[in-house]
């Protein structure tokens, strides 16, 4: 038997050999925005085994929260007895809330193959997904763990407003994302859909790389974190992010949204699909804001810095699709950029660091995962030269940008911000809403310019068309 890993709780390896009744010879962390690992087992007859282990720190807490590993788990098991593939349950552990889960054949990147796949994987995931929207919601015994709307706006916003419920006791941190988080959620309270559809589960974050694909065919949809009973085009709006991410529909979503139409009998509604992929992209924004600040040295800190800025971009690409709008797409202004390049000395020890990790630490590395982290730690190093050398002329350029739009001056940036958020609070208009998207959607593509290094894995992506 091997050792338990330091990051995981002693006595781990033991449960999971007691489990099997196999021996485990291996266990890594998965590269994942949330903590997983993968454990490799010997038969036996010598035969290898695999499978995926999920953690949920707070849960064994006590602080699992709305979403926890035990909830999770609990769905999962419940579509066991359906049609609906889903990764198995192997086993969990109630102390450590541990989830041993099956390791599902197959690969979730389906940006990474060739179009005809694509093609045929994500009609065979509609598919799915219409089997899954078509299920009785009651018949699955989750009321313990999902509630049920009884509005329209209780589908459009109770997801919403849990995330909001869950931060209160915290103060909000001071940074841009506040502003984004208060105009997602104000724009999307003035506009809730007025119909009531029928209510499904729905999984909540689902579509390209939250499902496996062997061949032609999808393996299991995974990650149910997020799933609840709702609107089943919250899910459509969740595809369309999903493929913002991980394009996997050549830019266009019509084909596969008309083929789950007419598999499911749920009438396709443009209107709230736009409006849900609002919804979907300000969930990440408003988490994003509070945990980013508090991410430990053993998270993903690069990746979730990064996805916070992609999230807040996407969303304002989203409404102004969904307010028909257009809004400009530019970079940092030319003036930040020539002030910042002025003071050379300042990038000297940044630059020295930044190719000692790429030059000599990086190729030193065998292990795969920590090559990972070697290279994200590259890019917060050249993320915070570019922040020492450009920032403080960029928050200048906000402030004097915010002045304009409130007809007045303020002696720094965060008074500024104090200002505009008070006015997103009262937005009650489309020419108001109009105005703010039109300056927060230039200030996303300048904090992704100033990011760059960040961003950089999900930069240059587009909402595919849906109509």
């Amino acid at each position: 038997m091997i050792k338990d890993p330091v990051e995981l709780p002693a006595g781990t390896v033991e449960w999971i050999e007691s489990i099997t009744a196999e021996t485990v010879s291996s266990l890594h962390r998965h590269v994942a925005r949330r903590e997983a690992w993968v454990v490799e087992t010997l038969s036996s007859s010598a035969a290898k085994q695999w499978y995926f282990l999920r953690i949920d720190r707070a849960g064994a807490k006590g602080r699992g929260g709305p979403w926890s590993l035990l909830r999770e788990t609990k769905i999962i098991q419940a579509l066991a007895a359906t049609e609906v593939p889903a990764q198995k349950i192997i086993a969990w552990h109630d102390e450590f809330h541990l989830a041993l889960q099956e390791m599902v054949v197959g690969d979730s990147e389906l940006d990474q193959v060739d179009r005809s796949q694509q093609h045929a994987v994500m009609m065979n995931f509609m598919a799915a997904l219409a089997e899954l929207h078509r299920l009785d919601p009651k018949a699955l015994n989750l009321s313990a763990f999902c509630t049920w709307p009884e509005s329209a706006e209780q589908q459009a916003l109770s997801e919403v407003y849990v995330i909001k419920a869950l931060w209160r006791s915290m103060p909000e941190p001071p940074s841009a994302g506040r502003l984004f988080s208060a105009f997602g959620r104000r724009w999307l309270e003035n506009h809730v859909p007025p119909e009531y559809q029928h209510t499904v589960l729905v999984q909540g974050d689902t579509g390209p790389a939250n499902f496996m694909f062997d061949g032609d065919k999808i393996s299991a949809s995974v990650d149910w974190e997020l799933a609840h009973f709702g609107d089943p085009m919250e899910d459509l709006g969740n595809i369309v992010v999903r493929d913002y991410f991980y394009p996997s529909s050549g830019g266009d979503l019509q084909a596969y949204f008309s083929h789950y139409e007419q598999l499911s009998g749920i009438p396709f509604d443009v209107d709230k699909v736009k409006y849900y992929t609002v919804q979907q992209l300000l969930r990440s924004v408003m988490s994003l804001m509070y945990t980013v600040p508090s991410l430990k040295w053993n998270d993903e800190v690069a990746m979730n810095m990064g996805y916070e800025i992609n999230c807040q971009r996407a969303m304002c690409d989203a409404i102004a699709r969904a307010m028909a709008v257009s809004c400009p797409a530019e970079p940092m202004p030319v003036s930040v950029v020539q002030r910042g390049d002025e003071d050379k000395e300042m990038g000297r020890v940044f630059s020295i660091i930044e190719q000692q990790l790429q030059q000599q630490i990086l190729p030193a590395q065998s292990d795969g995962f920590v090559a990972h982290r070697v290279e994200h730690i590259h890019a917060m190093v050249e993320f915070q030269h570019r922040q020492a050398r450009y920032g403080p002329h960029l928050d200048r350029y906000e402030q004097s940008e915010i002045a304009v739009i409130m007809g007045t001056s303020f002696d720094d940036l965060p008074m500024a911000e104090e200002a505009l958020l008070a006015r997103i609070e009262a937005m009650d208009s489309v020419e108001e809403e109009q105005l703010i998207l039109t300056y927060l959607h230039a200030r996303a593509y300048r904090l992704e310019d100033l990011m760059e290094p960040l961003v950089r894995p999900f930069a240059h992506r587009f909402l595919a068309k849906v109509d």
